[in-house]
């Protein structure tokens, strides 16, 4: 840590200008206490780590929820030092009496009160959410940046496993999800952006890196705007074709039960509806796969007498899913108010307007063109590829998929 309080209870910052002398001089005469836990710390004068307190050894702060890497240290003054040069008022490590929580370090900026977190260890779910709940509890709003060691992608393709995701953030005013890194090392924030997954850990996104001196505070909590790469629906459809040549072959229990629900209802696995399978601005609320969440959709359209179908069933239908594990919801404890429905909502709706559905008042959509099922795998690629030029050919549906991109209907 880099703050601690001398015996009289003042408070000594390692974030201010010390020369090195200055340090070794403060510590032959001084003794150091734990802000949060009051027991009594070491100044820790390495080579290997900047300056920084530690509990002794076997005499752990409850308090504490990480062990202090250099990278967390550094990356940790790095990001408190860029609030400071904004002039905006920022306290480093206060201990927080009512959450009993010591943030990294807590903003003040438009009548808001922030807590910043930068996180390189794993930590435990239940923890992650307990921290959250008590700043919410509190009217402060919690900012979590990883360790950009955390970070594995290539040509836009994130592998991006449930514990990172937990980080993913959707603030109020801004439209689409936000994922924060930050590498200590190279100086340079990331935030990832038009997360798109493809699976539960493969993940669409593009990466805006910039050098943190660069960005302002209100950059953080903005979209940037950047569009997606040419690439991108050619990638698409390259998953789309993987999922239909790959679903079946290693079926765990549940990819059993969900080819049963789809053999049962006359849908091969591997030749699920053309109409089924793409992507959303708010699909990242499925984990599970889009092909499997959007062919469920389809599903109670299928039945003959049920051309007219209210949407409430629907919701409820897919609600069953997922209370039977045939589906999951993204777990996402910083993006509150988001649910499934909305993903499913905005699927109904691109099929409105491709033709699909018409509404009937506000409540019931009317099944007016047949979905489309394909007999053999060389069919389906041509018909996947015929659905995507159609959209590319209709410039108001264009629009509504580049959703992803516009930074629109948030």
């Amino acid at each position: 840590m880099l703050v601690a309080l001398l015996r009289n209870g003042e408070v000594v910052s390692l974030a201010k200008a010390w020369t090195k002398e200055e340090l070794v001089q403060l510590k032959r005469k001084e003794s150091f206490f734990c802000p949060a836990c009051k027991r009594e710390v070491v100044l820790k004068l390495g080579n290997h780590r900047i300056p920084h307190f530690a509990h002794k050894k076997d005499d752990a702060c409850p308090y504490e929820h990480e062990p202090e890497s250099a990278r967390h240290l550094t990356g940790k003054f790095d990001l408190f030092s860029w609030l400071q040069r904004q002039n905006i008022q920022a306290k480093l490590e206060p201990y927080l009496p009512p959450v009993q929580q010591r943030p990294d370090i807590l903003v003040a900026h438009h009548h808001f009160i922030y807590a910043v977190e930068y996180q390189c260890s794993a930590i435990r779910e239940i923890l992650f959410r307990k921290r959250n709940d008590s700043y919410r509890a509190k009217g402060i709003r919690p900012i979590w940046i990883l360790g950009a060691h955390h970070l594995r992608y290539r040509n836009h393709h994130i592998s991006l496993p449930r514990f990172q995701w937990m980080f993913v953030h959707h603030f109020p005013l801004v439209p689409r999800p936000l994922l924060f890194f930050y590498c200590s090392e190279t100086k340079r924030l990331i935030r990832l952006v038009h997360l798109i997954p493809f699976s539960v850990r493969r993940t669409f996104a593009i990466p805006v890196v910039q050098p943190l001196h660069s960005l302002s505070f209100s950059d953080l909590l903005s979209f940037p705007a950047v569009s997606l790469p040419a690439s991108f629906w050619h990638d698409w459809l390259n998953y789309k074709q993987r999922w239909r040549l790959t679903f079946p072959l290693y079926p765990d229990k549940i990819t059993r039960l969900i080819c049963y629900d789809f053999y049962r209802r006359g849908i091969i696995p591997s030749l699920f509806p053309t109409e089924a399978g793409w992507p959303l601005p708010h699909g990242y609320l499925f984990e599970t796969p889009p092909f499997i969440w959007q062919t469920y959709v389809l599903i109670p359209f299928m039945q003959p007498e049920r051309k007219l179908v209210p949407l409430d069933s629907i919701y409820r239908f897919i609600g069953e899913r997922l209370a039977a594990g045939r589906l999951a919801a993204r777990q996402l404890p910083l993006a509150t108010g988001r649910r499934y429905t909305q993903a499913v909502y905005e699927y109904l709706q691109l099929l409105t307007k491709l033709g699909y559905f018409q509404w009937e008042g506000r409540k019931c959509l009317r099944l007016v063109k047949e979905f489309t099922f394909p007999k053999t795998m060389d069919e389906v690629i041509q018909q996947d590829r015929q659905m995507m030029e159609q959209m590319k050919r209709q410039p108001p549906l264009f629009r509504y998929i580049n959703e992803l991109e516009l930074n629109k209907n948030g």
